[in-house]
């Protein structure tokens, strides 16, 4: 690397290490924001004039701005795309939730090894319900 392209990476970790956490945190909120927008609008094959009418706006610029990443959006305003766009910007993202367990396999004496003495095994020392849960992609094992 030359020394020029050395002293550009060193001014931008500079101007990163100025950045406090929160406004960090401001930062992707925008990005994340100016992402679903521009995901939903792909997904209903829109462009900028077609979500500019669906809001009854004048000013295509602010599309522009909004898929920028840059635009410090109200709460309302994010409603009204959302009701439009079908996007809801205020629900928690669903993250991937990976349980381990470990577990003993019994030994059955007169067969060897017999698998659903440990599934069951498992299924009764540990009272596991996830049925509450939102979107509960599990399998129900019924002995």
């Amino acid at each position: 690397m030359n020394k020029s392209a050395k002293e550009n990476f060193d001014f931008i970790d500079d101007i990163l290490e100025e950045i406090s956490p929160v406004e960090m945190k401001k930062i992707e909120q925008r990005m994340l924001n100016a992402e679903k927008i521009r995901k939903a609008m792909d997904a209903k094959g829109w462009n900028n004039t077609k979500l500019l009418e669906a809001l009854n706006m004048k000013s295509p610029s602010i599309i522009t701005k909004w898929l920028s990443g840059t635009h410090n959006f109200t709460q309302d305003t994010l409603v009204e795309i959302g009701e439009v766009l079908g996007v809801d910007f205020f629900e928690k993202e669903e993250r991937q939730v990976v349980f381990e367990f470990h577990f003993p396999v019994m030994e059955n004496k007169t067969s060897g090894f017999d698998s659903f003495s440990s599934l069951d095994y498992i299924l009764n020392s540990h009272q596991i319900n996830l049925s509450g849960y939102k979107n509960n992609n599990c399998t129900e094992y019924q002995a």
